[in-house]
């Protein structure tokens, strides 16, 4: 969705999980649909430098009557876990994540969730605090939310997911205190012992986990996971169906495009293919897999049309049947059950001939979007409907509905600069540039926190770029006013560094002639002051001048 999508990782308006995976060799690890996977070459946590004292308090998107989040810095949290024995509950979110307010207002309520919670030492980290972004990455989060379970000495023992059903929170803090093992440590010992035998706790975590949001070696974590599968008990059929589902994700994302080009999908896809269709077949296992089956994208059912064509009938009707009933499943939120109206078009068009959904379908998708718009939320809940009714409105083209929409939201939110760039998404398709661009500039001025702000600006410089690449002087402003936001230690970090890498390729790309490569000149010197002006002990600093330069 343009604009909407280059928010990334779990921060965008429908949270959409996919493969994200790169190719660099790791090993395996992590728990839930929000989790990462524990890179070769990332450091530590265990062994990595104390990042910056970063105050942690619950503001609006965690505050909830009945938690007690810790109130000091990051490294005193952990002090205060290791005096006390207990394990760390750490939760990384943002004012302005629609996902992180439907948390707040279907998980953290939850009297099963809070009695298992005050078992640990709850941490609320947002990420525009102080040294927010540098403890990021001594733990390889980047997407909001992020909720990981973690042994004082900063092992990681779990990553719960945020598109699990609302009872599995409580379930996996249950685990994780019962079965205090990191989950790296399970998945090498498979690898070291195909014969092991997995137990039902082991299985479940591994099978609540997000493995989509890392660079690794897809086809060796799909190996793992289907390894894994079938090292579970006979009992752990939820959880062997999650894992394999979550290993054919992967490496339909992986394969597709060797695969659209005539190529066979691999022996182990090919078997994952119809290991889905054999789940999809039974009505009992596609409702119990359902939220983990609707993260599936387009990928998937490309692949699965190229693959196995004679399938594609019986794909449609199993996977439609399972959205149907996970749109009235009471035990997953009304947000994850609105998701299933985009996903039942997405899937339409994928399996079509024609790219296009039925008519039928299409009905059926604004039935469904009109009953949950009825319906009475409050302000957290309905932020998440918000989110979900987006990307609806989005499959089905809408966007005169979608603007409306999105303007109503903009007048209630707490942070209204959130919905500026799909506003702006809506004016540029319609061809009205400045108006896109006026919305882009104005979402980066009201948005709060370095971090953010940041964020928010690079959405506008990326407009900026695709729309008025010719304005040279407005760019070289914008960006020297955005770097402008990383002044200060500890803010060239996680998601905040990708952004940045990816703008210096941008703008290498865009300064071909002489006055843009003039104003790439001015942009640099700018980077180079804010980097020479790094304390020493940051860790950005060795290597900080290379990049816009």
């Amino acid at each position: 969705m343009g604009e909407r999508a280059q928010l990334g990782g779990g921060d965008s308006l429908a949270q959409r999980p996919g493969p994200r995976l790169g190719n660099s060799s790791l090993f395996v690890a992590g728990l839930a649909v929000l989790a990462l996977l524990a890179a070769c070459q990332r450091q530590d946590p265990a062994t990595a430098a104390p990042a910056q004292e970063a105050s942690v308090a619950a503001t609006s998107a965690a505050h909830v009557e009945g938690i007690n989040w810790f109130e000091g810095g990051i490294e005193a949290a952990f002090a205060s876990a290791a005096a006390q024995d207990k394990l760390v509950f750490l939760y990384w979110g943002a004012e302005w994540c629609p996902p992180c307010y439907d948390l707040k207002a279907h998980v953290f309520p939850r009297a099963d969730f809070q009695q298992a919670l005050r078992q640990f030492v709850a941490v609320y980290l947002d990420g525009d605090a102080p040294g927010a972004q540098r403890i990021a990455d001594q733990f390889g989060v980047q997407g909001y939310p992020s909720v990981l379970v973690l042994a004082p000495d900063r092992r990681e023992l779990a990553r719960i997911s945020g598109g699990s059903d609302l009872a599995s929170y409580a379930q996996v803090l249950d685990l994780a205190l019962d079965n205090a093992r990191p989950i790296q440590s399970v998945i090498e010992g498979l690898a070291s012992d195909a014969a092991i035998k997995l137990t039902e706790a082991d299985c479940r975590r591994l099978a609540w986990n997000n493995w989509y949001d890392e660079d690794g070696d897809v086809a060796q974590l799909a190996a793992a996971l289907q390894r894994a599968a079938g090292s579970c008990p006979e009992n752990s059929r939820v959880e062997r169906d999650r894992l394999l589902v979550t290993a054919a994700h992967l490496l339909a994302g992986q394969e597709r495009a060797a695969i659209e080009q005539g190529r066979p999908p691999s022996a182990r896809l090919a078997g994952l293919l119809q290991d889905v269709e054999s789940l999809l077949a039974d009505a009992a296992r596609r409702a119990d897999a359902g939220n983990a089956l609707l993260n599936f994208d387009e990928d998937y059912f490309v692949v699965a049309k190229l693959a196995r064509p004679q399938q594609v009938a019986a794909l449609r009707q199993n996977y439609f049947a399972m959205l149907d009933a996970l749109e009235s499943d009471a035990r997953q939120s009304d947000t994850v059950r609105l998701l299933s109206a985009a996903q039942r078009l997405q899937v339409a068009k994928a399996l079509s001939a024609t790219g296009e959904a039925p008519a039928e379908v299409t009905a059926r998708a604004r039935a469904t979007l009109d009953a949950f718009l009825a319906r009475d939320y409050d302000s957290n809940a309905r932020a998440g409907i918000v989110n979900s009714a987006s990307w609806v409105l989005s499959e089905l083209g809408d966007d005169a509905r979608l603007r409306a929409l999105l303007e109503e939201q903009v007048k209630v939110s707490r942070t209204p600069y959130y919905y500026m760039p799909d506003l702006a998404d809506i004016e540029e398709r319609a061809g009205n540039k400045e108006a896109a661009l006026a919305l882009l500039e104005r979402g980066f001025r009201e948005s709060r926190g370095p971090a953010t702000r940041f964020q928010w600006g690079i959405l506008y410089v990326n407009g900026l770029l695709r729309m008025a690449p010719g304005d040279v002087p407005r760019i070289q402003a914008a960006v020297i006013d955005v770097i402008g936001e990383l002044e200060g230690p500890d803010r060239i970090h996680a998601r905040t560094r990708t952004r940045l890498e990816r703008l210096d390729a941008s703008l290498g790309e865009w300064a071909t002639g002489k006055e843009s490569r003039a104003a790439l000149s001015a942009i640099s010197g700018r980077w180079r002051e804010i980097c020479s002006a790094l304390p020493a002990e940051d860790a950005a600093r060795p290597g900080c001048p290379d990049l816009l330069g």
